[in-house]
């Protein structure tokens, strides 16, 4: 089923019009806040502002499996999404009066509603279409992310030509007053998915959980999954602090080049997306999975030898283009899941993508700036490696492999 169809279904027009909104939103947000407390408060502000906002991802992935249970439902969403819409709007009347202090807060309590409803959605989504069409709709889903990626920057440019940087955090909150909308019509057109709640006979549904290490280990192809894809993302940093560094150090070129790169990164990733979520894969998961990395592992590597702007465009396009084969298979296998397991599964992708972030912007900058060249050879062989690692392991697993009763009968106890 290709994407035009799917968005003929209203509940999936209605969900993705209002995520691609959202999606939007937050690219202007991050540029807000970004300028703001650069303005503001200065360097340190900014580095401040990316840790903290990644905090209550790790804490609520680790910790609050059960708020995220509890959320995980379209009115609970539409909720979180209308407290957002007043946060958000506040703040540029709450930098001058509150100070650096009183931002840090807010940025706490919206990365506390991100980390709850990332997961939510991404287990709900699923729930909106037919079990074959699983793959086609988070494929669809991620389209938003990469579209504003690629459409993201211009908008904002041309939005600041007409608004301070500041009412850029009002544009967020409307799009955050279309997602309510979208999630509270959603809470009344669609059934809550059984596969979420799990009621007893003649009970009210309550959140049903289960634990991280008990699914980690009843699905090894899923765990394996999550380690190549940690590693990868955590060298995959060693392409964004790089580029600007391997242009201007290495190629002399200027801004130019740099948005040039950026153009090629952004469609490459929305070909792939178009490709993966619309057609069938050559190879099924896990293989294709850790073959997808393994390229993207080389590629990287050969930004060593670049000597041209054309060479890094290519190399960007082609690398940019396997990014959301990886993301959509592993969120696919995912989604396959039952739906306690599926939520607990989402969170903890959400946790390993922020570890990685957080541990690769913390240690890679400073070893890209005196060793770019060595940066990016170790860098993409040591993911290739990983990839071929992980294949070979799971590979001995077999094909995915029905729970032995002793698990099924722990997962149901968790």
């Amino acid at each position: 089923m290709s994407y035009v169809s799917l968005l003929r279904q209203r509940p999936v027009l209605v969900l993705w019009s209002a995520e691609t909104l959202s999606v939007f939103g937050d690219r202007f947000f991050t540029l807000a806040l970004a300028w703001t407390a650069w303005q503001r408060s200065g360097a340190v502000a900014m580095g401040l502002v990316v840790v903290l906002e990644s905090v209550p991802h790790l804490l609520v992935g680790a910790f609050g499996r059960q708020l995220v249970a509890r959320v995980a439902s379209f009115r609970s969403l539409a909720v979180v999404e209308a407290l957002q819409i007043v946060v958000i709007a506040a703040l540029p009347w709450l930098w001058p009066s509150a100070g650096l202090a009183g931002v840090l807060a807010v940025i706490l309590v919206i990365g506390t509603c991100d980390a709850l409803t990332g997961p939510s959605l991404s287990a709900l989504v699923p729930g909106l279409v037919a079990g074959e069409q699983v793959r086609q709709v988070t494929g669809l889903m991620d389209a938003s992310a990469r579209l504003t990626w690629f459409l993201g920057p211009g908008s904002a440019a041309v939005l600041l030509s007409y608004l301070a940087a500041e009412d850029l955090f009002l544009v967020d909150a409307a799009t955050f007053a279309a997602s309510a909308l979208a999630f509270a019509w959603l809470a009344r057109t669609v059934p809550q998915s059984s596969r979420l709640r799990a009621p007893e006979a003649g009970k009210t549904a309550k959140p049903t959980t289960v634990r991280a290490r008990t699914v980690l280990r009843a699905r090894p192809l899923i765990t394996g999954a999550f380690v190549l894809s940690g590693v990868g993302e955590f060298f995959q940093t060693v392409l964004t602090i790089g580029i600007p560094v391997w242009l201007t150090d290495r190629l002399h070129a200027g801004p130019g080049a740099y948005a040039l790169v950026l153009s090629a990164m952004g469609i490459g990733s929305l070909a792939g997306n178009i490709l993966t979520g619309n057609t069938r894969l050559a190879a099924p998961f896990p293989s294709g999975f850790c073959a997808a990395w393994a390229v993207r592992g080389l590629l990287l590597a050969a930004f060593a030898g670049s000597s041209s702007l054309l060479q890094v465009v290519v190399l960007t396009a082609l690398g940019s283009l396997l990014v959301p084969v990886t993301s959509i298979a592993l969120n696919a296998e995912i989604a396959a899941l039952e739906g306690p397991e599926q939520l607990r599964m989402f969170s903890v992708c959400s946790v390993k993508l922020h570890l990685a972030s957080m541990g690769s912007m913390l240690l890679l900058p400073a070893v890209l700036e005196r060793t770019p060249r060595a940066s990016f050879a170790v860098a993409g062989t040591a993911t290739a490696v990983t990839a071929l690692l992980t294949w070979t392991v799971l590979k001995g697993l077999g094909h995915r492999q029905a729970l032995q009763p002793g698990q099924q009968k722990e997962l149901a106890r968790n």
